[in-house]
């Protein structure tokens, strides 16, 4: 299972945490981790590129941090974008992937 957490300080997304993989041994779920892998390896190409410095991120098999330390509306777009993505890909497999919000 791939668990997601975003975690939101009023309006503002201030961390997001995306851990696990779908474990289904079967090509069609694997899609599932490489839809995750293509999301999130684009948002961090576009925070690099367009917030340089905006976030703390951490990367490895499995597992994706994302940490705001400067905000702006830029970022923000930028992270809405990646919670709608992964919003969609838990339509579709359910049994594979949760995405969790919380208020911090």
């Amino acid at each position: 299972m791939i668990d997601v957490r975003i975690d939101r300080d009023h309006e503002e997304i201030v961390s997001v945490l995306i851990a696990g993989h779908a474990d289904s041994g079967t090509a069609m779920i694997d899609m599932v981790c490489a839809e995750v892998s293509a999301i999130s390896v684009g948002v961090l190409n576009a925070i690099e590129e367009l917030c340089p410095s905006a976030c703390q991120i951490q990367m490895e098999s499995g597992y994706v941090h994302i940490e705001v330390i400067q905000s702006s509306a830029k970022l923000q777009i930028i992270l809405q974008t990646l919670e709608i993505q992964l919003m969609t890909v838990e339509y579709t497999n359910q049994n594979y992937i949760k995405v969790r919000k919380a208020e911090v």
